[in-house]
């Protein structure tokens, strides 16, 4: 009976050793008994670059601003339809110019607690850094550390300024060492990873305060430029590999895709300064007259969603308002040019009765490949409507230079839209890309030159009087620029992987944690 007991006891103790091991990178205390059985140890590979640093704040390259999201988390991130996140914010809350976001109780890796003064020393950092992490918190006067919270001051109303609290927090003065060859050192930081003495390994850290992924090492494999990067996709040495470049000659990997949903807006910038393309009817002619799903087809390859209105058709605050047709519809074309005037069908174009019809030029940058196709696509689609579109391809130096100095009719743009949905540089006269869109010139009593219907809404979101949807309604009938289509990011990751990839624009690694691998 003795000796029954005996093999009994033996067997939970080895039994118990082995549930240990599976959990690698904690202890026996550190890990509780729901998590010893559910937290699997799944080893993967990641591409990187061994020059680049994995500070935030300072990377250079694409794959180590990538790995970077594993080793911090920020306040909030966004998901694929930018809906807000919550990762170190335990709750936010905007009141008109003001939001305050307080902490969840989390630690570093070191083991110190995550502060308030620790999310202003990373606002600081990431203000003055030349990353996207800049532009995005163009909106904020001060920041302050008030008890467990942060409180941000803005310059204006934005209820979608959540969004812009994706910036990675490190632990204050942790960052600035250097290694031997001059690379910066990783600052500690209180993400699912962090980097092992070894620096091409990265160890889950089973002190996170959130849900702990099965994936418990992550080797990184050397990858210095693109032509070492497609070698090692295409030969199967990654895991997960995230591109968005909008070519067709993109090196894919075996295995599954996701989507990812960018705020690339692909559209038809227009130049009001020209008395026909001044007229709306003109706009809304040519509007009708594209086919967005065959552009994106076509185009891009299918890494791209039409375009519903001018904003990302996966913003549900304004997905009620948006009514673009994404197939071309020519007798809503026929119409808007019969209103003009432009009645008589002649050699396949609608003419006036002066035997005029509509012409107009379109320049492109023949530097990118898909954006020249896409030109082409409209061109051949206009001429389908009645309308004559004379493709003007230049490399993107003189393209720009042409933009800035007024000398084009119609172009073919792309702008990145900030993930709080601002459109305003692009719509509304004096915006950094709204080239073409002009102010009328008639002046009121006072003397003030008359402001766009654009400019007027803008004002009005910005003082909080209306939502997104009312901007989205006036946009798309204003319609200063022809909106085409959004382009997509594609998320390739190995068949072993079988469920649960969830990635977004400000995570590709989103949803790791939930990461169902075989």
């Amino acid at each position: 009976m003795k000796k029954a007991v005996c093999a009994i006891l033996c067997a939970i103790l080895c039994f118990s050793l082995a549930s240990c091991r599976r959990s690698s990178g904690g202890t026996a205390s550190d890990i509780s008994p729901e998590q010893a059985v559910e937290i699997k140890s799944v080893e993967i590979n990641l591409l990187y670059y061994s020059g680049d640093s994995f500070n935030p704040y300072t990377a250079k390259t694409k794959h180590n601003r990538q790995v970077a999201r594993l080793l911090y988390d920020p306040l909030l991130k966004y998901d694929n339809n930018y809906n807000p996140v919550y990762c170190l914010a335990q709750s936010a809350s905007i009141s008109a110019n003001t939001c305050r976001v307080t902490l969840k109780k989390a630690s570093f890796t070191d083991g110190t607690p995550v502060t308030p003064n620790d999310v202003v020393y990373s606002y600081n950092l990431a203000r003055n850094s030349q990353t996207i992490y800049a532009s995005e918190l163009y909106e904020v006067s001060s920041v302050t550390a008030e008890g467990d919270s942060v409180v941000f001051t803005l310059t204006c109303v934005d209820p979608c300024f959540l969004n812009l609290l994706d910036f990675p927090i490190i632990k204050a003065e942790s960052d600035g060492k250097k290694n031997s060859d001059g690379v910066d050192i990783a600052p500690v930081g209180c993400g699912r990873y962090y980097v092992s003495d070894n620096t091409n390994i990265l160890l889950r850290n089973d002190n996170y305060f959130g849900k702990k992924s099965d994936i418990s090492k992550i080797t990184l494999i050397n990858a210095p430029d693109d032509i070492s990067a497609s070698h090692y996709v295409e030969v199967g040495n990654t895991d997960i590999y995230y591109a968005d470049e909008s070519v067709a000659n993109i090196a894919r990997m075996s295995g599954k895709r996701a989507d990812v949903n960018l705020n690339n807006f692909v559209y038809i910038g227009v130049n009001g300064a020209n008395p026909l393309l001044s007229v709306s009817n003109v706009r809304y002619a040519i509007s009708s007259a594209i086919d967005r799903y065959e552009i994106c087809h076509s185009a891009y390859y299918d890494n791209a969603v039409p375009a519903t209105g001018f904003y990302n058709p996966k913003f549900k605050a304004t997905n009620a308002v948006q009514s673009l047709k994404t197939g071309a519809d020519l007798q809503i074309s026929v119409e808007n040019l019969g209103k003009m005037g432009y009645n008589n069908l002649d050699k396949g174009y609608y003419c006036n009765s002066d035997g005029k019809h509509l012409k107009f030029s379109l320049l492109v940058n023949s530097d990118n490949s898909s954006r020249a196709a896409a030109a082409n696509l409209i061109a051949n689609e206009c001429r389908a409507a009645g309308i004559e579109i004379n493709v003007v391809s230049k490399p993107f130096a003189q393209y720009k230079a042409l933009l800035e100095a007024g000398s084009f009719e119609l172009y073919l743009g792309e702008i990145r839209v900030l993930p709080n949905m601002d459109l305003s540089g692009l719509v509304v006269a004096g915006g950094s890309a709204a080239y073409g869109v002009t102010v009328p010139v008639s002046d009121d009593e006072a003397g003030t030159p008359l402001k766009t219907v654009c400019g007027e809404m803008v004002e009005s979101y910005r003082q909080g009087k209306i939502k997104p949807a009312d901007l989205a309604g006036a946009f798309l009938t204003e319609m200063p620029q022809i909106p085409v289509c959004y382009r997509q990011g594609m998320l390739f990751y190995t068949s072993a992987i079988e469920s649960g990839v969830m990635p977004s624009a400000s995570d590709v690694f989103l949803n790791l944690e939930n990461y169902n691998i075989k």
